[in-house]
């Protein structure tokens, strides 16, 4: 099924210079931002297992959570601006096709 909106968000993005966002790269930024949070977690749990104070296995720990949590966000702002772009697109669209009621 063709988007209605294609046009308007085409003329969008031209006009404000925007560039089309990918939704697969957003969900592969998602997805793979969650499996790094996991993996962070996984380390941060395993060093906390030990008896001794392993600290490169903590700060990779540290470094996968947070940089996992960062590409997960991310993803979720590429949807949010994928959203905005389509909502700005049709409201643009609204106004151009509703006649004027200026006298």
């Amino acid at each position: 099924m063709p988007d209605p909106l294609a046009d308007e968000i085409e003329t969008l993005h031209t006009a404000c210079g925007f560039r089309r966002l990918n939704p697969v790269w957003a969900k592969a930024e998602i997805v793979l931002g969650l499996i790094g949070v996991g993996c962070g977690l996984l380390l941060e749990f395993r060093a906390a297992q030990t008896s001794d104070l392993n600290l490169p296995l903590v700060a990779a720990g540290l470094a996968l959570f947070v940089f996992g949590g960062y590409l997960t966000l991310a993803g979720h702002r590429s949807h949010l601006y994928q959203s905005h772009n389509r909502l700005a697109a049709y409201l643009a669209g609204q106004s151009r096709h509703t006649p004027s009621s200026r006298p």
